[in-house]
C-alpha cells in the first residue's frame, strides 16, 4: 500500500508539472515576444490593477544612468568561485586540524597557535632571565 501511494504522490507532481509547462506553451508564453506580450495582456485583463501597479513600482533605469562595468564584475565573481574552489582542500584539511585541536585540548584552556608558540620559545631562548647572584648561601645548598 506505501508503494502504491508513493507512486500515486510522484504521479501527481509529475502531471502537475507536465500540466504547467503544457498549458504556458499552448498559452504562447515560450514563443516569440509578440505573442507572449499578449499572454500578459490577458493576464492583466483578468487581473485587473496588476499594470498600474507593475507600472508604478516598477521602473527599470535608463542605459545613460547605469554607469556599472558588469563585465569586471563578473570575472572578478569567477576568479574568486575558481579559487575557492582551488584552495577547498588546504581549507578543509586546515578546519580539519583545528577542529581535532580544539576536541583535544582541555576544557578552559585555548590552544596556542603555532606562530605564537615560536615567538614565546624564542624570547624565552633570547632573555634566558635576571642572571642569580652565586653568593656563598646559594653555594652552600
Amino acid at each position: 500500500m506505501a508503494k502504491f501511494l508513493r507512486a500515486a504522490w510522484f504521479a501527481t507532481k509529475a502531471g502537475i508539472g507536465v500540466g504547467v509547462v503544457y498549458v504556458t506553451v499552448d498559452q504562447g508564453v515560450w514563443g516569440n515576444s509578440r505573442s507572449t506580450a499578449a499572454v500578459y495582456d490577458k493576464l492583466y485583463d483578468i487581473m485587473p490593477g496588476t499594470k498600474s501597479v507593475s507600472e508604478k513600482y516598477l521602473h527599470l533605469p535608463k542605459k545613460e544612468a547605469v554607469n556599472v562595468n558588469f563585465r569586471s564584475y563578473w570575472n572578478t565573481g569567477v576568479f574568486y568561485t575558481f579559487d575557492f574552489i582551488a584552495n577547498l582542500p588546504s581549507k578543509v584539511a586546515s578546519l580539519k586540524d583545528y577542529i581535532v585541536d580544539f576536541a583535544s585540548s582541555p576544557p578552559g584552556s585555548s590552544p596556542k597557535s603555532e606562530e605564537a608558540q615560536q615567538t614565546e620559545e624564542k624570547t624565552t631562548m633570547d632573555n634566558p632571565g635576571p642572571p642569580t647572584q652565586d653568593t656563598a648561601e646559594n653555594k652552600d645548598k
